[in-house]
């Protein structure tokens, strides 16, 4: 019998020194054909030893480029991409298989909270994917592996959900991170398997380069058959940041390898456009054109629009008594719009997400997603005898317009023109909306589909008198100070839409209650009676509503002077728009969303004697991106006030940035002043 004296040890590492100096022992004093089938059970009972523990790994020299990784190096960062390595490999059909090998490194807490939970999004419809690897690397090199059968959960998109739609091949693999701590970096490999593309023999991706952390290394390598031609390009490049590219062929295939360094983090703005515009991306694609892309559709869509004898019979009954085309388009628009629910479950076999039902199995089920609408609508309007065809749209943001990566998101209808343009833009899908096209899709990119293809285009912005929001006062002050009046608010376009949307999801007397609030913040003091609106159901009429009030403390008076502050304060708008210019300067863009103009006419009867009337300073501003304009009328009893506001584009670029900061000091300090009355005691006006 070997018996041996030994102190067990703390760590996996000195454990396996431990079992190597056990064996070593132990072989000394056994004979030389014995050690054999030993040392193999040896072997075997250290290896299942292991495999029972919590399974620590030293990291190894691999990996010292995360010393370089600290809150020293990087003073700014939450955390930081050390090194990432995605290697994709295209097949003859589209079809590809990439494996994606990430190191993140975690420098204090905020970004310690923001990892905790590492996301996998996984359409199963084109894709399937694993988690080959994860594991925590530790500040001394150990690494902890994840177990991932009890700290990954597999769950569909919220998002999905939200809208209504039910996809069961939509998931996101959730992976927790238990004892993540800042100085961690987590390490991770993907891999991925796409088994089908969605444009039947084309590859193409959009690469973010840029994140919300900085980025130390990434290595992209694509490799694609020998004669399948990729068209590249990288935008918005940061400063300073390390570029590569080298480009090889042999055995048959082409590798383009990019490698990226040294590229800082986007620092977020408030109202930035989407990430995707503005950070430096590489976009790749095999897709020759848009034009392809817009032919793919059509292709994929007109098997759908076949129509049978009750959609026929039911356009018919929408149009005959119409007498105008807007009549026409208005009626088929609103019951597609109205009467077929925003639900779906995608069930498509060929290409889910972009294909449509067909149009009979929308009419007859009564509900289908933005596409199914879409397409219903599509075939409505050609059987009422309008050139109509699907559209798909990125809504709310744009794609670059250089390389085919159709990264679409909605689908919508357009009304062509005699030369095959769009005249008019139609989007059924909200219930409650009176305008074809909703406001926060303008500016947006899209596709038309046609059999000769289109290119890249961008829906049209409005003009500000579309979105119009009028409020006209009558009212009168007296000795007393209180101005007392009446007054009415009339809305069309982008507001008409905005209280409808929100009203008729309230009862009535939630309706009342949200439009008293909507007014007492704008001015506090407001005393609010007899508030009447405007059914929202109803959209024959633009939506209204008025109101009989009280201002105490309107008239202030010192002396034989007199202060009065008007109730032709802010507008709908003013000071949502003046709001967001909260910063000094801007890096990117600031969105607007929607152009818009707001009227609020004022007619004052002063029922006190004065003698004379100090107006304040009138505050005139325009420019292409806003107008602003206040206009006094004395009249013989009082004074008229009409102020409005114009909002033009729905961006202001960085370098144009301070005309909204000017406008918005000159405004503020406008609103601030008071006219004021010169009393004549015991005279006449």
């Amino acid at each position: 019998m070997v018996c041996f004296s030994v102190t067990i040890p703390k760590n996996n590492e000195q454990l396996l020194h431990f079992v190597l100096r056990l064996v070593g022992e132990y072989m000394k004093q056994i004979s030389v054909g014995f050690r054999l089938s030993c040392l193999a059970a040896v072997l075997l009972i250290t290896v299942a030893f292991f495999n029972t523990q919590t399974p620590l790994v030293w990291a190894g020299e691999p990996h010292d480029f995360l010393k370089q990784i600290n809150s020293r190096t990087f003073p700014k960062a939450h955390c930081v991409l050390a090194k990432e390595v995605d290697v994709i490999k295209v097949r003859d059909d589209g079809t590809y298989k990439e494996r994606d090998e990430i190191f993140l490194s975690v420098l204090d807490e905020k970004g310690r909270d923001s990892q905790l939970v590492q996301r996998f999004f996984i359409n199963k419809h084109y894709e399937r994917l694993s988690v080959s690897k994860m594991e925590v690397i530790k500040p001394d090199g150990t690494a902890i592996e994840v177990d991932l059968d009890r700290n990954s959960r597999l769950t569909s998109p919220t998002s999905t959900s939200r809208m209504n739609i039910y996809d069961p091949s939509q998931k996101v693999l959730n992976v927790f991170l238990p004892g993540l701590e800042p100085g961690d970096t987590i390490h991770y490999v993907v891999e991925t398997d796409n088994f089908k593309s969605m444009i039947p023999g084309q590859f193409y991706s959009r690469y973010t380069i840029q994140q919300s952390f900085p980025v130390r290394y990434i290595e992209l390598e694509l490799e694609l058959p020998k004669g399948m031609v990729l068209h590249h390009l990288l935008k918005d490049r940061c400063p300073d940041s390390s570029v590569d590219l080298k480009k090889e062929t042999r055995k048959g295939k082409t590798r383009y390898i990019w490698k990226f360094q040294h590229v800082r983090e986007i620092v977020p703005e408030p109202y930035m456009p989407e990430p995707s515009r503005i950070a430096m991306r590489l976009l790749c694609s095999t897709i020759s054109s848009w034009k392809a892309v817009s032919i793919w559709y059509w292709n994929l869509v007109e098997p759908k629009l076949k129509v049978d004898d009750e959609i026929k019979a039911v356009v018919e009954s929408l149009t005959h008594d119409k007498k105008t085309d807007r009549e026409k388009l208005e009626a088929l628009f609103y019951f597609v719009a109205r009467k077929i629910r925003y639900l779906g479950i995608t069930e498509e076999a060929n290409r889910p997400g972009f294909e449509p039902h067909d149009v009979t199995l929308t009419f007859s089920r009564r509900y289908g997603v933005c596409r199914d609408k879409a397409a219903l609508l599509v075939a409505m309007l050609r059987e009422a005898g309008y050139p109509a065809v699907p559209v798909m749209m990125r809504a709310g943001g744009k794609l670059d317009p250089e390389i085919a990566v159709p990264y679409f998101n909605h689908a919508i209808v357009a009304v062509m023109d005699e030369n095959a343009r769009p005249r008019l833009y139609m989007d059924p899908t909200s219930e409650t909306s009176r305008q074809f096209l909703p406001d926060y899709e303008q500016d947006s990119s899209c596709l038309p589909a046609t059999a000769q293809g289109t290119g890249l285009l961008l829906t049209p912005v409005k003009a500000p008198d579309s979105n119009l929001f009028v409020m006209e006062i009558k009212d009168r002050v007296g000795n007393d100070g209180v101005l007392k009046g009446n007054l009415k608010v009339t809305s069309a376009g982008f507001a008409d839409t905005m209280f409808r949307t929100i009203l008729m999801r309230k009862s009535k007397d939630e309706q009342e209650k949200f439009l008293k609030v909507f007014l007492i913040r704008k001015h506090p003091r407001l005393k609010i009676k007899n508030l009447s609106w405007h059914e929202p159901e109803d959209t024959s009429k633009n939506f209204s509503f008025q109101c009989d009030f009280e201002i105490p403390g309107a008239l202030k008076r010192s002396g034989q002077f007199f202060a009065f502050s008007s109730a032709s304060g802010l507008g709908l708008m003013d000071a949502w728009l003046l709001n967001r210019a909260a910063m000094v300067k801007r890096s990117y863009p600031l969105k607007i969303d929607y152009t818009f103009k707001t009227v609020v006419k004022e007619s004052v009867q002063i029922a006190l004697p004065y003698c004379s009337i100090e107006l304040p300073e009138t505050v005139d501003i325009d420019n292409r991106f806003l107008s602003y304009r206040t206009a006094y009328s004395i009249l013989k009893d009082g004074i008229d006030i009409e102020k409005s506001l114009s909002i033009r584009q729905l961006e202001i670029p960085p370098d144009k940035y301070h005309v909204l900061l000017r406008a918005q000091a000159d405004l503020g300090a406008s609103s601030l002043k008071a006219m004021e009355f010169v009393s004549c005691e015991g005279g006449t006006k």
